[in-house]
């Protein structure tokens, strides 16, 4: 590889690299100072490299033909952006020459660049690894909290850390029935379609200040770190509220189709319909694990729910407006049957603040 090639490569690597450090939170002041100081020297090392391009600008040295197009950066920039892309490798591919990803017209002969560039790169490589690590520290820090229970606010969005998988986004609420209830699903004005796939499911979708379900894989791994209860809020076209209540909430892994495995003693004013779906597992319209002989309940009802041989709730179903009568819609059945509710939401606490 030539060395000019290298210049204008590692340009922009560094421009793509410093683009992907994460901002500064407050929780990690220290290990995001670090990543300032070496975001520093990343475009100090830059300012060095477009100096000697300058350099061999003036000399009148031409080194880049890219593609079929003159000054088009595009294909590099995409490839660039390709997972897992290596280019001295690509420039060793048999098949290089053929497809002419880069051309070359004239290459530097000094070896005095030649040398600043390949001290540069290993520079670039050390600080790339250093960057990367702090990251990972960051993301894996121990102090980050692993429930909302630490959160006073009214509502607010908290990054939590339990076992099992990456720190990741939850919205906390102290208003619906006391502090520390992580929202895991919310319903209230059919602005999100709920009648989805199960990656989507399983992952979760929606937006943090609308609606949205949080994920059945996140669900998983906060209900095996420790005990949780579960609160179901309901609301009515008549601005009536109700609850439903379990004290002990614990759904299964992907591999046992996050199985609803425990619900506890219920309480509350709507009426227990959720027993009626206990042991059951989760169905989508693309992963039907229900016991209907007849069909896919997660189709016939248009959600994406713990589904036996049928249900008694269906609190991702679609939203109809007015309280509108219809199997397919929100609704808890032991409340007011087939008639759909205005808003729905499911919380989950920690059943102890010490485990």
């Amino acid at each position: 590889m030539t060395a000019k090639m290298k210049f204008f490569i590692y340009i922009l690597f560094l421009k793509c690299f410093t683009l992907s450090v994460a901002t500064e939170t407050e929780d990690n002041k220290v290990l995001n100072n670090l990543l300032e100081s070496k975001l520093i020297n990343i475009i100090d090392l830059r300012g060095i490299l477009g100096a000697l391009e300058l350099n061999a600008t003036y000399k009148n040295i031409k080194t880049l033909n890219i593609g079929s197009k003159a000054n088009d950066n595009s294909n590099v920039l995409g490839l660039l952006q390709k997972p897992n892309f290596n280019v001295e490798e690509q420039m060793q591919r048999p098949d290089h020459k053929a497809k002419k990803p880069f051309q070359t017209e004239k290459a530097l002969s000094t070896d005095e660049t030649a040398t600043a560039v390949k001290q540069l790169k290993a520079q670039v490589d050390n600080l790339q690894l250093s960057v990367f690590q702090l990251q990972n520290l960051v993301n894996s820090n121990t102090n980050k909290p692993k429930s909302c229970l630490t959160d006073k606010g009214r509502e607010s969005n908290q990054v939590i850390k339990v076992p099992g998988v990456d720190a990741f986004r939850v919205v906390c609420d102290s208003c619906a029935a006391g502090p520390g209830w992580i929202v895991i699903q919310r319903r209230f004005d059919g602005s999100l379609d709920f009648y989805r796939d199960w990656n989507a499911y399983r992952f979760g979708f929606g937006y943090f200040d609308g609606e949205f379900f949080l994920g059945l894989e996140y669900i998983h791994h906060l209900t095996i770190s420790r005990p949780y209860e579960l609160y179901i809020e309901l609301i009515d076209f008549e601005n009536q509220l109700y609850f439903a209540r379990y004290d002990n909430f614990l759904i299964g892994s992907a591999e046992e189709k996050f199985a609803l495995k425990s619900l506890g003693t219920y309480s509350g004013n709507a009426g227990d319909a959720l027993s009626y779906n206990l042991y059951d597992k989760f169905s989508t319209y693309d992963s039907d694990n229900d016991n209907w002989l007849h069909g896919n309940c997660a189709n016939y009802y248009e959600s994406g729910w713990w589904f036996g041989s049928d249900t008694n709730s269906n609190l991702n179903g679609r939203y109809y407006k007015w309280g509108q009568r219809n199997a397919r819609g929100i609704w808890w059945y032991t409340l007011r049957g087939y008639n759909s509710l205005k808003s729905v939401k499911m919380l989950i606490r920690p059943k102890y603040t010490l485990v």
